[in-house]
């Protein structure tokens, strides 16, 4: 029921295997012609959607084993010739997820793709940032898309990276011991393009670690997905008002005529929880498992199969989301409280000559006295300022520029304009640089 989508991989290893099994002298060349073109036949099935199961075919192993015999004969029987399922299932597994793999990181580069241009579009925006939910200070909007771009940057790493303990043949390893047949491994790992062979026989077969990894990966994926779709969420209320998102990803109310709902981003936070269930699933089912293989492992594949097909459609709603959101710039400010500069002010003090904890707390007194007079902080007298400190002088009222907030971040990484320019074009570089690695495999 659920590992007929590695047909593909299973014919691909098994004609790989059948070549070895020539080479080790088991099926002669007529044999193999006649092995190859059955399972291509057979793949011919599978895309049209003609391939029959039946009711005592247990997996997908024994399904294609059994349409190689009833088109050849005897022969076809030849093929699992020192061949264990149990090796079998891992071969196809670590096929498929290279393959996905590849599939995932591309997805991903596209959603980056287009957090780079609605960055560029919004680098002299200004909005508030949030720590605690509460406003922190002034940054470019620019700026803020930009995080999510290197979040996703470390998910793919985490993809790529994964891919030198994933890039290992497990196939020859046969049920635990290793097989019986002299099969050249070294050549069937070129011939299924694996980087490495593995090393020992029942850890091949009983480890599921490879998918435990891939699994942390896109759940980790999905994690950044959903924060982002939390804020679009919360930016994209009435009380924010920052976002507006396309109609073809909001819906409406069955009840209420007036609501647009978030619900493509209500949906990626939800579907979060089968990522990182999908991983625990895995985690769990391994916990209790002797060292080598057990029954249990067959559990292996829903998760593994969840995982990619939520995480693939998070990534294309995402992107599209990114592409199409509207920005209500006239929002952006409108509810920022003067307080927001509270950290420009100790920093202003501190280029006097205060320590920064006792500008700290001078500041702190200032924002007190703010709310009982209920002054606005750009309101005091300088008078008043300097009761405080007198270190305030005639330049404090120039801190209250949302300008000239941000540009007073001018480290890498920061959000000046200049330091969020660098963001974007050593982003694009990253971009393109991925790119020209790929095209060259």
């Amino acid at each position: 029921k659920f590992d007929k989508r590695l047909w593909e991989e299973e014919l691909i290893a098994s004609k790989a295997y059948a070549r070895a099994l020539t080479r080790a002298n088991i099926l002669t060349k007529v044999e193999l012609h006649k092995i190859i073109n059955a399972l291509d036949q057979i793949a011919v099935e599978f895309r049209r959607g003609k391939f029959a199961f039946k009711s005592d075919d247990e997996d997908i192993h024994t399904a294609i084993e059994r349409r190689l015999v009833e088109k050849i004969g005897a022969i076809g029987k030849k093929i699992h010739s020192g061949r264990s399922r149990n090796e079998q299932v891992v071969t196809d597994e670590r096929l498929y997820i290279l393959k996905e793999n590849k599939e995932l990181t591309a997805l991903i580069t596209s959603l980056q793709t287009e957090i780079c241009e609605i960055a560029s579009r919004t680098i002299d925006d200004i909005v508030p940032s949030f720590t605690h939910l509460q406003q922190a200070q002034l940054i470019r909007l620019g700026h803020y898309f930009m995080s999510l771009f290197f979040m996703l940057e470390n998910d793919k790493g985490r993809l790529i990276d994964q891919q030198k303990r994933l890039d290992i043949l497990p196939l020859g390893s046969g049920a635990v011991a290793g097989s019986t047949i002299k099969i050249d491994r070294e050549e069937l790992r070129r011939d299924l393009g694996f980087s490495a062979i593995s090393q020992n026989s029942i850890q091949a077969i009983g480890d599921r670690d490879f998918i435990a990894e891939f699994l942390f990966a896109t759940a980790q994926t999905m994690v950044h997905l959903s924060r982002f779709a939390e804020d679009v969420i919360l930016w994209s209320s009435t009380e924010f008002g920052y976002f507006e998102l396309d109609d073809a990803y909001a819906t409406g109310s069955s009840m209420m005529p007036q609501k647009k709902n978030p619900d493509s981003m209500e949906l990626i936070r939800g579907k979060t929880s089968r990522a990182i269930s999908d991983l625990n699933t895995i985690l769990i089912l391994q916990k209790g498992l002797p060292l080598s293989y057990s029954k249990d492992l067959q559990e292996d594949k829903e998760p593994l199969f969840d995982s990619i097909d939520t995480l693939k459609a998070s990534l294309q709603i995402c992107a599209g989301v990114v592409r199409t959101i509207r920005i209500r710039k006239d929002n952006l400010l409108r509810n920022v409280d003067e307080s927001i500069y509270a950290t420009d002010i100790a920093n202003y003090l501190v280029k006097q000559g205060i320590p920064f904890r006792e500008a700290h707390q001078l500041v702190g007194k200032l924002i007190l006295r703010s709310i009982s007079s209920r002054k606005r902080l750009s309101e005091f007298k300088l008078d008043d300022l300097k009761k405080i400190s007198n270190k305030f002088d005639t330049d404090y009222f120039n801190i209250f520029s949302p300008e000239k907030s941000v540009e007073a971040h001018d480290v890498i990484g920061g959000t000046a304009r200049k330091r969020v320019e660098d963001e974007i074009s050593n982003a694009l570089r990253l971009l393109n640089d991925y790119r020209h690695s790929h095209e060259s495999i």
